[in-house]
């Protein structure tokens, strides 16, 4: 986790936030009074947890969360006043906003933290497996449309289209996906 981003309406606010959150010196703090200045801020940086101190001046903590949960990848936690305890709207745990009402002891503060850091870390890490996949799956993709051509202009079989690919592959060491890029750009399919 690189950045912590705290919404808080007050400065004093702000400042207990940040004291709770000294174990995470290596982490930069980035601070927003309001609303507007959150969603600016998110527009150029990429916090990995959002703590949002209701209630804010200008806008709904509540819309705030789950805004926050529908542009960025960050973990966010709301922090409530007790009365809000009982308004069923404020129930946002279903869209994977953390809830804590004030006040809180230390201890529960820090636990609420490290479950959204480590959901974050979760999160990230399934990311960017599916990254891998969708790469893994874009490279298949390929190589099976090299295949189509070879079969459609040179009238192979399947298995002679994926033995040809893959002995040129090596014979020339380069990869299947070097070598179905240009059989595709020997037909001018790409």
């Amino acid at each position: 986790m690189n950045q912590i981003l705290i919404i808080a309406g007050k400065e004093t606010e702000k400042e207990n936030l940040v004291g709770l959150l000294d174990c995470y010196s290596d982490c930069q703090i980035l601070y927003a009074s309001n609303s507007k200045q959150a969603k600016e801020l998110i527009a150029c940086e990429s916090p990995s947890l959002i703590i949002i101190n209701a209630p804010l001046p200008s806008e709904s903590a509540q819309d705030l969360a789950i805004f926050m949960t529908q542009r960025t990848e960050a973990a966010v936690v709301l922090l409530l006043p007790d009365s809000y305890r009982n308004i069923k709207e404020y129930d946002g745990e279903d869209l994977g906003i953390l809830l804590l009402y004030k006040p809180f002891k230390r201890s529960e503060f820090e636990r609420v933290v490290k479950f959204a850091i480590a959901f974050e870390n979760r999160i990230a890490k399934i990311q960017e497996k599916n990254k891998k996949l969708q790469k893994q799956l874009s490279e298949v993709r390929t190589v099976h449309r090299a295949k189509c051509l070879l079969i459609q202009h040179l009238n192979m079989t399947e298995p002679q289209a994926h033995r040809y690919i893959e002995k040129y592959a090596m014979d020339c060491r380069k990869s299947k996906l070097e070598v179905a890029n240009s059989i595709l750009q020997s037909y001018h399919e790409i």
